[in-house]
């Protein structure tokens, strides 16, 4: 039989009262005592065989004698392993909840543990995946500050809290972040021959939401004095942030390339959305010219709606291949449907029209001018 925890002290013959002195009303602390049925080496062997199973692709009869040895032996040697492992199996069946309270576990109860910065770096990733930013940010921080990180460790932690800041809002801060991770990632020449590190796939995303955002903060409603130094900036934005969204899809990793893929598609939609919005600022115009206007409007940027469709069909496609089922995955589907619904409007639109498509596009003009 196998003791895991000590127990109380034997008291001394000083300290041990006499009938008469106890009294009646007297408890005796002692520290718990957890029994295991099973001998060191044995807890060892039954670990080995769960570590097989896992890494031979059978994460679910994994899971459950992980689980099983971190109740046997709680407070015994293989029990901050167990748990991490019982996460990582439940991560491979696809149940993120549970992994990360599996990592949550091993944290609060094996904080000193070798196996804890493995724990923050895979909670950091089920966090990310579920879209729990202030997790991310906190898990991001604490892997920041420890002092066995590695290199690819300390990138992937910055690229993690920089994602976390932005989808926060936090824009500038992300900025910052994601500026310290590719500074890593040039001083060590990460990802400069083949296919780059999955860590670098997170660092690249973030760094396109940063664009992405500070893009579409530019706006055409009000209507700019200078239209086509705001729509100029507006795209150039939109092409900055769609190069790094290029980036993450280099990592060729399913979850990351349909997020890239979807935001790239988005980033389309969202300009047609704003340069809609444009009005005719001539308070005289007849209803003739501006009807005529909005038809010169949807015929010059149909196109952006043509391009968002385009790569959603692409993410949408990648998706069922590689069996990608986030909620990315889910937003992508929602969004083709739309676009193909925005497409077809606009079709209807413009043939509603009782202009040729010459004088529409003789129209055009007056989208360069106020």
């Amino acid at each position: 039989m196998l003791l895991t925890s000590a127990c109380a002290s034997t008291p001394s013959a000083e300290t041990v009262a006499s009938p008469r002195e106890v009294p009646a009303r007297a408890v005796v602390e002692v520290a718990p005592i957890v029994v295991s049925p099973y001998t060191d080496e044995q807890l060892t062997a039954l670990f080995e065989e769960a570590r097989v199973l896992l890494l031979g692709g059978k994460p679910q009869e994994a899971a459950r004698q992980f689980e099983l040895l971190a109740r046997l032996a709680p407070l015994g040697t293989v029990a901050p392993p167990s748990v991490l492992n019982a996460g990582i199996a439940h991560d491979e069946l696809g149940d993120r909840e549970t992994a990360a309270d599996r990592y949550r576990e091993v944290l609060r109860s094996f904080p000193e543990h070798e196996v804890t910065r493995a724990a923050l770096l895979r909670l950091v990733r089920a966090a990310a995946y579920m879209e729990r930013w202030t997790e991310v940010i906190e898990c991001a921080e604490r892997l920041i500050g420890h002092r066995a990180s590695s290199v690819l460790e300390m990138v992937e932690a910055r690229g993690a809290r920089a994602l976390g800041l932005v989808e926060l809002d936090r824009v500038d801060e992300a900025a910052r972040e994601v500026g310290r991770a590719r500074d890593l990632i040039e001083e060590h020449r990460l990802g400069e021959a083949g296919k780059p590190p999955l860590e670098l796939a997170q660092v690249h995303f973030a760094l396109g939401e940063v664009r992405r955002r500070r893009s579409e903060a530019i706006v055409f409603q009000p209507f700019p004095r200078d239209f086509a130094d705001a729509l100029e900036r507006r795209c150039q934005g939109l092409l900055d942030a769609q190069s790094a969204y290029s980036e993450t899809m280099r990592s060729l990793d399913a979850h990351w390339s349909a997020m890239a893929g979807y935001r790239v598609a988005q980033l389309y939609r969202d300009l047609h959305r704003d340069l809609m919005q444009i009005t005719l600022t001539d308070a005289q115009a007849s209803p003739a010219k501006r009807e005529l206007f909005e038809g010169a409007k949807r015929l010059r940027y149909r196109v952006l709606l043509e391009k968002g469709k385009k790569m959603m069909d692409g993410t949408v496609k990648m998706a069922e291949r590689t069996g990608e089922s986030s909620g990315w995955a889910r937003r992508a589907r929602e969004a083709q449907q739309e676009l193909e619904r925005a497409l077809a409007e606009e079709k209807e639109a413009l043939a509603r029209l009782p202009y040729t498509e010459a004088e529409l596009n003789a129209a055009l003009a007056t989208l360069k001018r106020p």
